[in-house]
């Protein structure tokens, strides 16, 4: 279907104001399962700008191991809001199971995007370090959300000749995840939001 351009600019907001608040969302959820240093920049300012809509979640939703539920439940009312608002520029509106599992499956599938990002971020930043430019606090960052996922590949694939394929490894097996897992539930939660449900 062709929309007017009035109604792709409203598409395209809508999609970059919640992806990039989503994207932090995910960021927090991920610096607390990893135990990351909140005392580092970019920790502080995800922080702050969670905090606000965080707060009042965490009353009824306490935090209680280290994947917070609140923040689990903020990401997927977000996806939720950005399903319902996308669906209504574009003329119709979902039913709750539908744009439940929507909202689910592109949670997912921006974890996937994220992990892939900071993998690939990381190996570039490593090289970099390793030309002899200085260290940088945000490749510590990186090391803090990235070691969990590579410290068991090292140790079925150690590092060969000095060069550390685990995060290769690591990016093959997000994307396998991405195409076998989180695609097809994505199209399934489409079809299901079509049905009207």
């Amino acid at each position: 279907m062709v929309y007017s351009p009035l109604t792709q600019a409203g598409l395209f907001l809508v999609q970059t104001a919640f992806g990039l608040y989503a994207a932090l969302v995910l960021l927090r959820l991920l610096f607390q399962a990893m135990d990351v240093d909140f005392r580092n920049p970019l920790s502080q300012a995800v922080y702050k700008v969670t905090q606000p809509v965080l707060k009042p979640l965490r009353r009824v939703l306490p935090m209680r191991a280290r994947v917070e539920p609140a923040l689990v439940v903020l990401l997927l009312l977000v996806k939720l809001l950005e399903v319902y608002a996308l669906s209504g520029l574009r003329g119709y509106l979902p039913g709750l199971i539908g744009a439940l599992l929507m909202a689910v499956a592109q949670s997912l599938s921006l974890l996937m995007l994220t992990l892939s990002a900071l993998l690939i971020v990381r190996a570039i930043a490593s090289w970099v370090v390793a030309a002899g430019a200085g260290y940088n606090p945000m490749l510590r960052l990186l090391e803090q959300l990235t070691e969990p996922l590579l410290a068991p590949l090292r140790r079925i694939i150690p590092p060969l000749g000095g060069m550390d394929f685990s995060v290769l490894l690591a990016l093959v097996a997000v994307q396998l995840v991405n195409i076998l897992l989180v695609q097809p539930f994505i199209v399934l939660a489409a079809r299901i939001m079509v049905q009207g449900l």
